[in-house]
């Protein structure tokens, strides 16, 4: 089926705590702030308007993530898919910053999902900041019930490939037409999110990420690490102030032929010395393995309307 996603296109997460959400994004992450008001704030590390958004709320949670379409067809093709199979069309106008179409669905992993056109490139390529920049929001990984049927309804509604599972189904990794190993990962459990990922700049990057985190007196969850499977790349993750982990990625492969590609069947539980998550060995902590944050409650549905 022909790829109607061309890249994950924006998060958008609930915070108790807009101001410290923001100073961490700015002052850590090393975003900058294109809109900001008292009840929202948007932010981006390139030129893109806007690539995460935090929402003033009573609890820390995902509200939605957006999936940029390839143009304004793939975007309309899109819409009459998800209305065919059933789902709900919660908002049929973009979240996206200064995105000119979209919509938004709830998806059966109770998620609310956004596909929209292109967020406009319109601000400034570089920009001074104390905190470690990354390239570009790379990927979310989610967490559902059902990472089959998850699978199954990326693939057919918006044609995103299978790059890589494992033995038992609780782990898929799905791509979108950039060819990047995966744009959204799922794992079983509580529906929610459990982490952001940036692209790195530079390798070194994810190094300075703990010493910075050693300057505030806290740690890593993970990292740093290599991620095996057939994604290869390069990782350190921390919780932020809401709870949710944020990756930095550097090296995700990329699929080079569609057409000969195999995705790789993992093993659930793999035995000593074989563990793909991570071929340096560590295992993940327990900060990482509890983090990420819930979906939104349902009375906050409306405000996505």
């Amino acid at each position: 089926m022909t790829h109607l996603i061309n890249q994950m296109g924006h998060v958008m997460l609930e915070t108790p705590d807009l101001h410290a959400s923001v100073h961490e994004a700015v002052n850590l992450l090393g975003l900058r702030v294109t809109m900001q008001d008292e009840e929202k704030a948007i932010l981006t590390s390139n030129t893109r308007r806007g690539e995460l958004t935090y929402i003033k709320s009573s609890r820390a949670a995902i509200r939605s993530f957006g999936l940029e379409a390839i143009d304004e067809a793939a975007c309309e093709q899109a819409l009459a898919r998800v209305k065919g199979a059933g789902f709900e069309i919660i908002r049929d106008r973009p979240h996206a910053p200064g995105a000119a179409h979209g919509f938004v669905f709830r998806s059966p992993s109770e998620h609310a999902i956004e596909i929209h056109t292109a967020v406009p490139r319109d601000q400034p390529a570089d920009y001074p900041t104390i905190g470690i920049r990354p390239k570009r929001l790379d990927h979310v990984t989610i967490m559902a019930a059902n990472p089959r049927a998850m699978q199954d309804m990326l693939s057919e509604l918006f044609g995103m490939q299978l790059s890589d599972t494992v033995d038992n189904e609780e782990f898929v990794f799905m791509r979108s037409a950039n060819l990047y190993h995966h744009t959204i990962a799922i794992a079983k459990g509580r529906p929610g999110l459990h982490h952001v990922a940036f692209e790195a700049l530079h390798m070194v990057d994810l190094m300075r990420v703990g010493d910075y985190l050693k300057q505030l007196g806290r740690n890593l969850a993970w990292g740093p690490g290599h991620h095996g499977a057939n994604a290869q790349s390069y990782f350190t993750y921390h919780k932020d102030v809401i709870g949710c982990i944020i990756e930095y990625s550097y090296g995700m492969a990329r699929i080079d032929n569609e057409a000969v590609y195999e995705p790789g069947v993992w093993p659930s539980s793999p035995a000593p010395g074989e563990d793909w998550l991570n071929l340096w060995g560590a295992p993940p902590s327990e900060m990482f393995v509890t983090g990420g944050v819930p979906v939104m409650e349902e009375e906050a549905v409306a405000d996505l309307t």
